[in-house]
């Protein structure tokens, strides 16, 4: 029996030579250099045609730019300096059930494919000041590199170039701006808590197509207007002008 187990594994092997049974996408693209770091393991430099896996570290080099597909169909484009961790991708041969992945610094590029119709099935971009969660768009996310080595990210930038985006964008609480107790107010002093440097609040924000917010923690606060085209249109933008291919399916 277990013979004939090991020679079924070696004829799916003999079939599928380019499939790994728990890759969730594939490199398409590559200009310059680009690794994947696994959970645990050692980093690996990545190539047209490797496969990634959740909880991937994906790193990009210097004037480098990298496009991957996902099993889905939905597609992924990482700018020059970017990191991203995939942290949770679900998938059902072709059907995407969730998707999440964090942006620590650099610019990440998104063409979502739709899921099936009643499908809850998300996908979000996460930086350290905002989420960004879609169904189906395409829509890019920039998050500055923190001024100092261990700090968060300082700035998010994201942009809608097609379809709706829900953006939750994590805003500071500095000391002094809580609310002020109202005359005779009684309040419930807390116990020993663990004392942080700033307090967060959430704000939700509705992205349409050619829209963009600027996420400014060291401001705290959002910025919403129409797309910077400037933006759009840099040697990343410019990537991805020639890679996007027909719009989202």
């Amino acid at each position: 029996m277990k013979r004939q187990r090991r020679t079924w594994t070696v004829l799916l092997a003999g079939l599928l030579p380019g499939l790994a049974f728990g890759a969730i996408g594939r490199v398409d693209v590559l200009e310059g250099t680009a690794s994947r770091l696994p959970e645990g393991g050692v980093a690996q430099p990545l190539a047209v045609g490797t496969d990634v896996e959740v909880k991937d570290t994906l790193e990009v080099g210097p004037k480098s730019n990298l496009k991957l597909t996902l099993n889905d169909g939905s597609v992924l484009m990482l700018g020059a300096g970017s990191r991203l961790f995939i942290s949770e991708a679900d998938f059902e041969g072709q059907e995407r059930k969730g998707f999440v992945a964090k942006l620590g610094l650099g610019k990440v590029w998104a063409s979502v494919k739709k899921a099936l119709a009643g499908s809850q099935a998300k996908f979000d971009v996460e930086t350290d000041r905002a989420v960004a969660g879609v169904r189906g768009t395409r829509f890019r996310v920039d998050a500055a590199a923190p001024t100092v080595m261990g700090a968060l990210s300082p700035r998010t930038l994201v942009q809608v170039s097609e379809g709706n985006v829900q953006v939750t964008a994590r805003l500071p609480v500095k000391p002094g701006e809580a609310k002020k107790k109202k005359s005779g107010e009684r309040t419930q002093v807390p116990g020993p808590h663990e004392v942080t440097v700033e307090q967060w609040t959430e704000k939700l924000l509705q992205l349409q197509a050619n829209d963009q917010v600027v996420v400014d923690a060291e401001l705290g606060r959002t910025k919403v207007g129409t797309l910077d085209d400037k933006v759009a249109g840099d040697s990343f933008g410019q990537f991805v002008n020639r890679n996007q291919g027909p719009k989202t399916p």
